[in-house]
């Protein structure tokens, strides 16, 4: 599904000409672009003032909401997205890496261990997701667990969703999606580095636009200023009134989530200050502004990474995997599925990736903490998200070494593809409906699966997969009828 907030905004790089106002005052990185309009006539550049609200209603455009807290969630929704199709894109490159066959020893356990830190990032971008949802519940805004679907361009996204491989190309997009600002770059002293980087990525053909600059937008409408900078101009910011510290029963904490991961940041507020402070630990991991946190940081180890990979057409780290592959029939005969064996197993991961969805979103509107487990139904659908985190990463293990096509040298890979909708029922016996009928529609997929030959290697993980589906379903149904 593509996103509907991106069609409005374009990130302008704040060097362009356009990026000062008449004044000299830099704008933001975003412009709004008017529905039906060409986009170089038809659009409006923010400065700084205007994004934290120190200018007339008037002068905004229709495009961008002009009261603080809906603009927050605007901004927050487009977070939510980026977070999301990060963390979907990060585990396919991860799950892309096969050290087995790799010959050199000290190449294989490089391998191994670039493996095992993107797969690490990726559940970081988790956290990173359930904290902008836990600030979206902490102002009453509605959730979102969309995000952008493949082949759509967009100009407010990093970079074009992309299920790829992980290349040295790849990876140098990585880099620049999460790299910190200029002036941070400049005081760690990698401006030259980055800039070399950026012309290799764009001689590909892919612009970056850094993802920090959404989360700026947003603690700028946190920030309440001491008083208005402009005299006879309103403060824009976040009301307190629209803070409710009464919203922390709903959001999830990393006791729940946390997955045992220490660094796994999934970030709780309760008030104007705690917000700030989960927006701007979201933003420090990924950046890593500071020379202390650059080895932590997202944008440092995948830096880290990409100076070791290897350049093009030395040693290969990755698996010949498919680009963007999708069990659609109308898309292009490179990215179709047609392996039968294959297509039943991406079937399957897309019902799990769905389920896994479907018990995030259900578990933000179940008020009640979280002691022990099995004895809430919260605690139920965190057991069951965390089994559906095991499975996803089974799955797609399995994808990773099936060919694409029938007699092919590309291998299938996950294809993580949205379902018709996300949304949930409004009451709480159907939500339950719905977990029931997904345990189903997985079991038909099962089924098939194991009255397939080529399926056998893994009969014992199905099995116990449909077995542990059977006590959902029985669940699900106790929990419908009240």
């Amino acid at each position: 599904m593509a996103s509907r907030l991106t069609r409005h905004l374009i990130w302008t790089h704040p060097d362009a000409p356009e990026a000062r106002a008449p004044d000299g005052e830099p704008k933001t990185m975003f412009r709004a672009v008017m529905p039906g309009g060409p986009a170089q006539m038809a659009f409006r550049a923010f400065t700084a003032s205007e994004l934290r609200g120190e200018t007339s209603s008037e002068t905004l455009s229709v495009n961008l909401p002009s009261v603080a807290r809906d603009r927050a969630i605007y901004f927050l929704h487009i977070g939510a997205e980026v977070e999301h199709a990060l963390m979907v894109q990060y585990l396919y490159a991860g799950y892309s890496l096969d050290a087995s066959q790799v010959q050199d020893p000290k190449h294989r356990a490089l391998v191994q261990q670039w493996r095992e830190t993107i797969l690490l990032i990726a559940r970081e971008e988790m956290g990173h997701l359930a904290a902008v949802e836990n600030i979206l519940t902490l102002i009453g805004g509605p959730l979102s667990f969309d995000r952008q679907e493949f082949p759509v361009e967009n100009e407010l996204y990093p970079f074009p969703f992309d299920l790829e491989p992980l290349t040295r190309r790849s990876l140098g997009k990585y880099v620049l999606a999460e790299s910190p600002n200029d002036e941070a770059l400049a005081a760690m002293g990698l401006t030259e580095e980055i800039e070399e980087i950026k012309e290799y990525v764009k001689a590909g053909g892919t612009s970056v636009n850094r993802v920090g600059v959404i989360y700026d937008a947003v603690m700028a409408l946190f920030k309440a200023p001491d008083e208005p900078k402009y005299p006879g101009k309103r403060p824009f910011f976040i009301q307190s009134g629209d803070i409710q510290a009464d919203s922390e029963g709903f959001q999830v904490g990393p006791g729940e989530w946390g997955l045992g991961y220490k660094d796994l940041l999934i970030c709780t507020a309760n008030d104007r200050t705690s917000a700030l402070a989960a927006l701007e630990a979201v933003a420090e991991q990924g950046e890593g502004e500071k020379v202390e946190d650059f080895a932590s940081s997202h944008f440092g180890r995948f830096l880290t990474i990409y100076r070791a990979f290897p350049k093009d057409g030395e040693w290969t780290p990755a698996r010949n995997v498919a680009c963007n592959p999708t069990l659609g029939r109308h898309a292009p005969p490179e990215r179709q599925i047609t392996h039968p064996t294959a297509r039943l197993w991406a079937g399957l991961l897309n019902v799990r990736y769905r389920m896994l969805l479907a018990y995030l979103a259900h578990s933000f509107q179940v008020e009640e903490p979280v002691k022990q487990w099995t004895r809430t139904s919260r605690g139920l659908l965190v057991s069951w998200a965390f089994g559906e985190m095991y499975n996803v990463r089974s799955i797609s293990e399995i994808l990773m070494r099936l060919p694409m096509h029938p007699g092919g040298d590309v291998y299938a890979g996950p294809p993580f593809e949205m379902p018709y909708t996300l949304a949930l029922p409004t009451r709480d016996a159907d939500r339950w409906r719905t977990h029931r009928d997904l345990f189903l529609m997985s079991r038909n997929y099962i089924n098939l699966l194991l009255a397939d030959p080529e399926a056998q290697p893994y009969r014992t993980y199905l099995e116990g997969l449909r077995t542990a589906g059977e006590a959902g379903v029985e669940q699900a149904i106790t929990l419908i009828g009240g």
